[in-house]
């Protein structure tokens, strides 16, 4: 197998709704349309919405739809609203139920993000919450809780309970330069995730494969062939010390992906550890724009692929 493939199909799930493209839904839908019908529909996983959104969608959708297309696939990305977790919890998974009755097969909600409550993992909550919502859920734990190894440990034990249909959510990025994590809690989350068994989903500004300083706003982004590479290398035993290199690395003649698997520097993971950090830790990453990833990868001279 292609070591491009192993590592990059379905990486990017497709978040046009979101910052810094907040596109409307109608931009949202043609754009993700656009993505599933291009020559690199093979990088593309899920169209990810809000689940307050999910009825706007469904106008959308209905319309847009075409006699042969396969169900849209989707992440639903649940509402911070409420002060009882719970019960907002059991008020979005109804929604997103009445959504796939509405799209009658044209659409499934396959994945669900929410963020853990506020005060700290309960793994109960966590539990029965990924039983009411029926599918795999992503739970955003802040990189910045003061107590973050053992929330995560939480939420493994939470994982065991809920039939391992859970993982964790780490955010890389923001619209203010103390929302994008130091590489080294960046690392610290990667080797957590793997040592407890949890996939994990990496979301906001990853928008360019390699780390580097956004030129309109200066803030420093991380990269997500880093990201990929210090998956793949912790799947292959790097402990902390290594990962953090890896991932302030700003040099793009650094990463090399081909046929033969992704190298940095000296270091290496073939086919088989990537496929491997693929399934179990790394699972996606979101992206609001597939044109800068392809571009991007295409000058590095990672594209084109055949899939």
């Amino acid at each position: 197998m292609d070591a491009r493939l192993a590592g990059l199909s379905r990486l990017i799930d497709y978040a046009g709704l979101f910052p810094p493209e907040s596109l409307d839904m109608a931009g949202a839908v043609a754009g993700y349309r656009e993505a599933l019908d291009g020559d690199h529909a093979w990088l593309v996983d899920r169209f990810i919405c809000p689940v307050s959104r999910l009825e706007e969608l469904a106008g959308h959708l209905m319309a847009a739809l075409r006699t042969g297309d396969a169900p849209w696939r989707l992440v639903a990305v649940a509402d911070d609203g409420s002060d009882d977790w719970l019960s907002a919890v059991d008020a979005d998974a109804a929604r997103i139920r009445g959504f796939e009755v509405v799209m009658s097969g044209g659409a499934v909600v396959e994945v669900v993000e929410r963020r853990v409550a506020e005060g700290g993992v309960k793994p109960d909550d966590v539990a029965a919450a990924s039983r009411s919502f029926g599918r795999f859920v992503s739970y955003e734990v802040p990189w910045s809780d003061p107590e973050l190894e053992r929330s995560l440990r939480s939420l493994a034990i939470a994982r065991e309970a809920a039939g391992r249909s859970l993982g964790a959510k780490i955010r890389t990025g923001g619209v203010t330069e103390d929302a994008f994590p130091p590489p080294e809690t960046v690392a610290g989350f990667l080797i957590a995730c793997h040592d407890l068994g949890l996939p994990l989903k990496a979301t906001a500004g990853l928008h360019h494969p390699v780390r580097h300083r956004d030129a309109a706003t200066g803030f420093v982004h991380h990269g997500f062939l880093n990201l990929l590479a210090a998956a793949a290398f912790a799947v292959g035993g790097a402990v902390l010390d290594e990962l953090i290199p890896v991932l302030s690395d700003d040099d793009p003649n650094a990463f090399a992906l081909s046929r033969a698997g992704l190298t940095w520097r000296d270091r290496r993971a073939g086919v088989d550890t990537l496929t491997a950090a693929r399934s179990s830790l790394l699972r996606a990453y979101g992206s609001c724009s597939v044109r800068e990833p392809v571009d991007d990868l295409t000058a590095l001279g990672v594209l084109p692929v055949e899939p």
